[in-house]
């Protein structure tokens, strides 16, 4: 029992294999020092503690800095995504507020006065026809120059048909604007006249909700809209 009670409170000494007391900080024998590494080196582990702190810190400011970097990032997600609903409400105003006009209207818009005066759908003749499940449609307009200096008009860049699925149709060659070739709105309207003339689009086939658009010029200047009837 004895042996057994000094064998517990013994250890052999890393540097001659004496049996030394567990709590002895020298061995007896060959004098080695027994302490701990950090007990040995109390400079060296102050230093080393300094260091970790420091590691820690840096490491605990970088979180706190990428949290106030993302909180950032979030206020500004949410302000963009407010201004965005702010724009698309104004769009979507401005949708509900634009104007559709009918056929036989005559409507102002950037010194030019433009009335649709007939609407006249068409599946072509014996020797032209549209493309298949297409149709013509051909429209009678008439542009009055308001101002006191002459205007340019293209139908290419200045006419549009628009339907309700979202289409959007350019001018094409019809059976009406073969047949009109010398009453074509493409050209000069001199100040204070007035030109009519026929306009063709080729569209598909039976679509609904049609509109024509007449842009105020080819670089702008607003547009108006007419209801089709169909």
């Amino acid at each position: 029992m004895e042996n057994q009670q000094s064998q517990e409170q013994t250890k052999k000494c890393p540097k001659c294999g004496e049996d030394v007391l567990v709590s002895a900080k020298k061995c007896k024998h060959c004098q080695a020092d027994l302490r701990n590494w950090f007990a040995r080196h109390k400079i060296l582990s102050g230093i080393l503690a300094i260091i970790v702190l420091i590691i820690f810190s840096s490491i605990v400011s970088s979180y706190n800095k990428t949290q106030e970097t993302m909180g950032d990032l979030k206020k500004t997600a949410e302000n963009n995504t407010k201004e965005l609903d702010k724009y698309q409400a104004i769009v979507d105003t401005g949708k509900k507020d634009e104007k559709v006009n009918k056929i036989g209207d005559s409507v102002e818009l950037g010194g030019a006065i433009i009335t649709i005066n007939k609407v006249v759908f068409s599946q072509g003749g014996q020797f032209s026809k549209p493309q298949p499940d297409n149709e013509w449609i051909n429209l009678n307009i008439t542009i009055e120059n308001t101002e006191s200096s002459e205007q340019y008009i293209t139908t290419l860049g200045q006419m549009f048909i628009r339907d309700s699925e979202g289409n959007s149709y350019q001018v094409a060659v019809t059976d009406k604007s073969i047949e009109n070739v010398n009453n074509n709105l493409d050209g000069t309207v001199i100040a204070k006249s007035k030109r009519t003339g026929w306009v063709g689009f080729e569209i598909k086939k039976d679509v609904k909700g049609l509109q024509f658009q007449y842009n105020g010029s080819i670089w702008g200047g607003g547009n108006v809209l007419f209801d089709l009837g169909r």
